[in-house]
């Protein structure tokens, strides 16, 4: 008897947990800022770039509703301003993160990442259609926000021009980003010359 009313009782507060909000995703706005107002810029050649890594979980809740380090993942916010007559293109793939040991580490595919944190339909599945409805659409929402915050793989921006975006990474277990070399190559497609930015986080 003991073991029925344990049993029903840990079957309801799992539903009041699912029915609360568990399923529902809230991504945070994330504002712009000049390059300047960055923890790390660096000017070259007309073109100043800016990043800091998202790493603290208060913040990773706000902006992505989930805590990314927990799971290794680390997003680096990118902020590009052009100051030349030529555009500029930058690719999300060849941007390298550098250890002092020289570990490198490329962007993570943003697929990879939302599947590490989408909510289980079988976990929803026994509060029938509706359950698993709720965290189709919070999965949707998700990885719609995730995406759209993401930098650009292909970015040419325009003279007086400026992009931005989060870059995502999946570090080994227990590592973090602090104190490692983001690496972007910069070219301007009229001269054909390539400023390479490094940025110590």
């Amino acid at each position: 008897m003991n073991r029925l009313i344990a049993r029903t009782l840990l079957h309801a507060f799992m539903i009041a947990g699912l029915t609360t909000g568990c399923t529902y995703y809230q991504g945070g706005v994330v504002h712009r800022r000049d390059a300047s107002q960055f923890s790390n810029a660096h000017t070259a050649g007309g073109v100043q770039i800016g990043a800091t890594a998202v790493v603290s979980k208060v913040q990773s809740m706000e902006i992505f509703d989930a805590y990314l380090g927990g799971k290794g993942y680390f997003p680096v916010e990118v902020f590009v301003k052009n100051q030349t007559d030529s555009r500029i293109l930058l690719e999300r793939d060849r941007v390298e993160l550098v250890s002092n040991s020289g570990e490198t580490v490329r962007p993570v595919p943003l697929a990879n990442m939302i599947a590490d944190f989408e909510r289980s339909m079988v976990a929803y599945s026994f509060l029938g259609s509706a359950g698993i409805l709720s965290a189709a659409q919070a999965n949707k929402k998700m990885a719609a926000d995730w995406s759209a915050k993401e930098f650009p793989h292909r970015t040419i921006v325009p003279p007086s021009g400026s992009s931005s975006g989060f870059i995502y990474f999946k570090l080994p277990e227990g590592e973090g980003p602090e104190g490692r070399e983001l690496v972007i190559p910069a070219e301007k497609l009229e001269s054909r010359t390539t400023e390479v930015f490094r940025l110590r986080l």
